[in-house]
């Protein structure tokens, strides 16, 4: 049986308070002269009245004994009655007479047949989206006062409730097993079957929680989905049912074990078990998407941090490299970079001239060194000697870096100064993502991803770096197949320069360029412009939306709620005069707060960015006065648990 408390089935409350009482229980002036009209007593004007009254409240008479003596007491004060005055009937005929008059009075058929039916009717509607019987009980309710018919008894509605949504459910369950094969309905029933030495069943494995978010467990839940996959399809098994009921009954067999599942009947069992897989296959997916935003969440942290911590330790990368370079230089010139001028340069050359005079160009290049020797500056020979030799010079530059820790520590060196005095945190990335990278990909294959919204760049950006993940170059073109340019309109100004390289035109960096659309990826997961199909949590949003023509049908009686449309107008909807009205309803707020803006002291336009602000209020120190009173209320006021005040709420408000 269902809990009145947990309906909107009128009744009245524990404790009624002196404006409830005033508002629905005062008795009008016609009101009075008419109870006093029609009725031959006091009695029966008590009588009358309360009932009258109740009904207006309520909706229908209730019992003589369920009316609170202070609702009573009210009413016979309010007409100035004597105090021995009891609300009582001559007889079970007067009492129906005076029903029937209220009924008339508040403009409301008695008709059990039709509102029984009309409720019975309502819940089959609503039990095949609903399973809860509280709410078929209240949505049959708004019907029933929609139709303005008096509400059934409560045990007849809680009855009624009850067997609609056995008979539907029935329904529902039949026709699940009806789209199933033989060889799936076999397989869902051996599903509780215990398998292997360690006892378990598969039965448990469709409720398997998914762990952390960590690589290990996402390999384990990559299996599960495609286990899960295999037992058949789900979507086909579940077509027409609402999701509302396909969660009911997954949940009905999660709560069950293996044992206790195989109290059901087979029909049944298999049915539950279906809906149970399906929920299973949607929270797999669910899980994989939460654990790929959770790992990209925290690699993006640590990027972070690393800023953080090169913002610590920038002196010390800056000293680094200043000495790397100084080592390169002294590859170059011996005598120290003092010796790298202009001047010094020119004075070389004339040096070299003098020293050479008188050779012609049959001179062999013994006698050009011997005219050399002693007269100019080594450094000046080692230049020499690196442009006719220039292998040899490269050579010394390649082993100096080699001895500095090689190209790819130097670059990276520098990409951590760069990141400094950019503050993008985001060149960083790619680093912490090289031992996930071929995991993501993965995901990305065994998922499918949607987009909710017209911009699907992401989405292009993703499906270019699966191309070309293997072989991993450094490099990869900037434009698709069909020679289109990928979009990264969607990146940041620090993600577009940390993708792109001045040195390769037309080309993106890989690394750089993959960190950026897993990055975005995730964020767009978060916030619903990417789905995951097949998936409840990450759903295309857009699909659980009504269909425009349920919309249209609906949108008149809308906009009158909402004040936007008068009663009166007739349809068509027009959505230009909709708008038109809009625009001049918003014109006119626009001029009012331009109007009043003068005279207000907290509010400002700030004049960097033009953008209305309020100014922050000052707390005004409180009163003597106040600051009295407060001490006093505190040492009259009785102290009292959390429990104590939890459970007092709870039985005064029901």
């Amino acid at each position: 049986m269902t809990s009145i408390e947990r309906t909107a089935y009128p009744r009245f409350k524990r404790l009624i308070t002196a404006r409830e009482l005033h508002v629905f229980f005062t008795p009008s002036e016609e009101e009075r002269v008419w109870a006093e009209e029609v009725t031959d007593s006091d009695e029966h004007q008590l009588a009358l009245l309360v009932a009258l009254k109740s009904y207006q409240r309520m909706g229908c008479f209730p019992k003589a004994y369920d009316v609170p003596d202070q609702v009573v007491e009210f009413v016979r004060r309010a007409v100035e009655l004597p105090e021995s005055t009891l609300p009582v009937y001559a007889s079970d005929r007067t009492a129906e007479r005076y029903r029937s008059w209220v009924r008339e009075r508040c403009g409301v058929r008695y008709d059990g047949p039709v509102a029984r039916g009309l409720a019975e009717e309502t819940m089959r509607v609503e039990a095949a989206s609903k399973n809860n019987p509280a709410d078929l009980i209240n949505i049959a309710l708004e019907k029933l006062v929609e139709a303005g018919l008096e509400i059934p008894r409560f045990s007849t509605l809680d009855a009624m409730a009850s067997t609609v949504r056995g008979q539907v459910n029935e329904e529902i369950l039949t026709g699940i097993r009806g789209r199933m094969t033989e060889e799936e309905r076999r397989r869902l029933l051996g599903l509780p079957d215990v398998i292997g030495l360690d006892r378990k069943t598969l039965f448990n494995a469709l409720k398997q929680n998914p762990g952390r978010a960590t690589w290990s467990n996402f390999k384990r839940l990559k299996g599960h989905l495609e286990w899960v996959d295999g037992l058949g399809d789900t979507a086909k098994w579940l077509e027409g049912v609402a999701s509302a009921k396909v969660a009911d009954f997954a949940g009905e067999a999660e709560v069950q074990d293996a044992a206790t599942l195989k109290d059901y009947t087979a029909d049944k069992r298999v049915a539950l078990t279906a809906c149970l897989a399906t929920k299973a296959r949607m929270r797999a997916r669910d899980d994989l998407a939460t654990m790929f935003c959770k790992r990209m969440a925290a690699k993006a942290k640590k990027a972070r941090e690393e800023l953080a911590e090169i913002h610590r330790q920038q002196q010390e990368n800056v000293e680094a490299l200043i000495g790397n370079y100084r080592t390169l230089l002294q590859q170059v010139d011996k005598e120290g970079p003092a010796q790298t001028s202009r001047a010094r340069a020119a004075t070389l050359t004339k040096q070299a001239l003098d020293a050479l005079e008188g050779l012609d160009e049959e001179s062999s290049t013994a006698e050009v060194a011997e005219r050399l020797e002693g007269k100019v500056s080594p450094a000046f020979l080692l230049l020499a000697e690196g442009l006719m030799v220039q292998s040899n010079g490269l050579g010394s530059l390649l082993s100096a870096v080699e001895g500095l820790g090689g190209f790819e520590a130097q670059y990276a060196q520098i990409e951590k100064v760069s990141a400094h005095h950019g503050d993008n945190w985001e060149v960083l990335l790619h680093g912490h993502l090289k031992a996930d990278r071929p995991v993501m990909f993965d995901l990305t294959d065994v998922i499918e991803l949607k987009a909710t919204s017209e911009d699907a760049s992401v989405l292009h950006a993703l499906a270019h770096a699966k191309a070309h993940r293997t072989p991993a170059r450094d490099y990869i073109p900037d434009r698709d197949a069909d020679g289109s340019e990928i979009d990264i309109s969607f990146a940041t100004q620090n993600w577009r320069k940390a993708i792109r390289d001045r040195r390769r035109p037309g080309y993106f960096v890989r690394r750089h360029f993959e960190a950026t659309v897993f990055y975005y990826l995730a964020e767009e997961l978060r916030c619903g412009d990417v789905a995951v199909i097949g998936s409840e949590e990450y759903a295309d949003w857009s699909e659980q939306l009504l269909p425009w023509e349920q919309v249209e049908a609906k949108l008149p009686e809308y906009l009158v709620e909402v004040g936007l449309r008068e009663a009166s107008d007739t349809p068509p909807f027009d959505g230009r005069a909709l708008a038109a009205q809009l625009r001049a309803r918003l014109t006119e707020a626009a001029a009012k707060a331009d109007g009043e803006y003068p005279d207000n002291d907290e509010l400002f336009i700030d004049p960097d960015s033009g953008v209305p602000k309020l100014k922050p209020r000052r707390a005004e120190k409180p009163r003597t006065s106040a600051v009295r009173l407060e001490q006093v209320i505190k040492e009259r006021m009785p102290e009292r648990s959390l429990l104590g005040i939890v459970a007092r709420t709870a039985y005064w408000i029901e």
